[in-house]
């Protein structure tokens, strides 16, 4: 595991104190269940590849689409717009490729199946890797 890439995600967050615990636990188990993935900071966001980027996390503003957020938005590039309430927005960006903006649950304790299956779809799609 790259120790300064993680260090450079929390900094990245560091304005938004509040999303640093699920932030950390969505990066630190996405490193355990797909280890060859490397952390990628970016100047506007926090990306997950293996070697394309599957997934990136921002910190956005105080309001997104009329509502307040917690502090992070996790992003999944999938072949489909997902449903559920933790989705922001969808966008078919590409044919056939939405980008998928979901509110990341403040609480890391419901970091949970669904959201490590949609990433794990969205690694699947831009890898090719199980």
């Amino acid at each position: 595991m790259d120790l300064e890439a993680l260090r450079l995600a929390e900094a990245f967050f560091a304005e938004k104190p509040e999303a640093l615990p699920s932030v950390r636990a969505f990066l630190l188990g996405a490193l355990e269940r797909w280890p060859g993935a490397e952390i990628a900071v970016q100047k506007s966001q926090v990306g997950l590849r293996d070697p394309r980027p599957f997934c990136a996390l921002t910190a956005p503003g105080k309001r997104v689409r009329g509502r307040a957020v917690p502090g992070a938005v996790l992003s999944l590039f999938l072949p489909r717009p997902l449903e559920s309430d933790w989705l922001i927005l969808a966008v078919e960006a590409y044919p056939g490729r939405f980008t998928n903006h979901l509110v990341l649950p403040a609480d890391p304790g419901e970091l949970g199946g669904d959201l490590w299956a949609w990433t794990a779809e969205a690694r699947r799609f831009r890898c090719g890797k199980d």
